[in-house]
């Protein structure tokens, strides 16, 4: 009986938690999450690699396995709300340095 590691769940733990490694944890990747786990997901970079990877379908189980019933389009979803939430911080600490240099509040 195979046992595949299911998609979404992947793709859940990544968006939430990936900075934790817990999708690793949960993909078999057991040295690969501790690692994450103790280095923040790579300063956040590997962390965004894998989530990225994961959005399109392109990452294995530690067996090799491809991800069980993989959903494009909700991965597609999740990649641009993740766009959309950086875009978001990126305006929102500008506007807030802005008025810290500026003497306005926010």
């Amino acid at each position: 009986m195979e046992n595949k590691k299911d998609y979404t769940v992947t793709l859940l733990l990544s968006f939430f938690l990936g900075g934790l490694g817990i999708h690793r944890f949960y993909t078999g990747h057991i040295g690969l999450g501790i690692l994450q786990l103790f280095t923040g997901g790579g300063c956040g970079i590997w962390s965004l690699i894998d989530f990225i990877r994961i959005c399109f379908n392109n990452f294995r189980a530690a067996d090799g396995q491809e991800l069980d019933k993989p959903n494009l389009q909700l991965g597609k979803i999740f990649f641009f709300v993740w766009v959309a939430l950086f875009v978001l911080g990126v305006l929102f600490q500008g506007a807030s340095v802005l008025a810290l240099l500026t003497g306005t509040g926010v």
